[in-house]
């Protein structure tokens, strides 16, 4: 701060009676400048967006883990966001946000941690739509993404209503051997682990992706199936189930509950896990507890992308 701004000191002086009313026109306008100037300084700064080359790679040092975050919308909390995730994970885990977004706002902690190559901003595709959870369900189920994110095997991929709790003694390294983990899902709304805070396998998800098609099926689901109880909505599964019922079939190494809700806590609760998904959502019955452990979740973002 010294080096950015002089102050002087104010000295308080005798004013001649017949001068006062004439300084006073004077005065008012300074105060307004000053203010106009503090008022300035004051607005957080949007800087514009520049995206690397398309040859950028990772330092040979991390290339094997990566985190990414997919996020179009004008969050308050995402910067905030991203510097406590890349705090937790550390330097081995570079992230990387995709954004079809002209302007963020910066600040020296987000700036450094840009020219560290701890956060890199990478553009989505054109014809990219992730303002549902459709539209990001078919981007993932998609080639694109996984091969921009080699050559790391282990990707975590992160939303913005997630968080990695810093108390927590467990990372993510801890996870490795797994090909798929995240929050368990209960077994009434689905199976496998939610996909909105998960470790995931990248070579496996290709190897699925040259396989099968998720929008396909989506499409057979539809024609072929409804839901008795809405019959105006297809069944069809969300990108993290239907991954999971993948690699079921593939005989993936995947984690029992026990060991998925220590790694995230989504609809079911556990005590002390290394993060949490929409935790205002699922578990506002042990918000305490959730404030005294992880009091970072509040950097999470209430506002969830629409079903469709």
């Amino acid at each position: 701060m010294g080096d950015q701004y002089t102050y002087t000191p104010l000295v308080a002086v005798a004013v001649p009676a017949h001068r006062r009313k004439a300084g006073r026109p004077v005065a008012g306008a300074l105060l307004a400048l000053v203010a106009i100037y503090v008022i300035m300084f004051a607005i957080p700064k949007a800087v514009p967006v520049h995206y690397p080359e398309e040859n950028t790679t990772f330092h040979p040092l991390t290339a094997t883990k990566v985190a990414t975050i997919i996020e179009d919308r004008p969050l308050d909390t995402l910067v905030p966001l991203l510097l406590q995730f890349s705090t937790v994970l550390g330097p081995e885990w570079p992230i990387i946000l995709y954004t079809s977004q002209d302007t963020l706002p910066t600040s020296p902690p987000f700036q450094r941690a840009i020219n560290q190559s701890r956060i890199t901003i990478r553009s989505l595709p054109p014809d990219v739509h992730v303002e549902s959870r459709e539209g990001v369900s078919e981007f993932l189920t998609q080639p694109w993404l996984w091969e921009q994110l080699a050559p790391a095997k282990h990707v975590l991929l992160f939303q913005a209503d997630s968080i990695l709790c810093s108390n927590s003694a467990l990372r993510v390294e801890d996870f490795l051997e797994y090909d798929f983990v995240g929050a368990p899902t209960d077994a009434s709304i689905g199976h496998g682990y939610n996909g909105g805070l998960s470790l995931r396998n990248r070579t496996m998800l290709l190897d699925i992706i040259s396989t099968s098609s998720w929008k396909d099926e989506k499409l057979d689901a539809e024609k072929n199936s409804t839901d008795p109880a809405n019959p105006t909505d297809p069944v069809f599964e969300f990108e993290d189930e239907w991954f999971y019922k993948k690699m079921v079939k593939r005989y993936a190494v995947l984690p029992s509950l026990d060991v998925a809700q220590t790694f995230a806590v989504g609809p079911m609760f556990y005590d002390r896990p290394l993060g949490y998904l929409d935790a205002d959502r699922w578990q506002g019955d042990e918000m305490k507890k959730i404030d005294r452990w992880c009091p970072e979740h509040r950097l999470a973002s209430k506002d969830l992308i629409a079903a469709r």
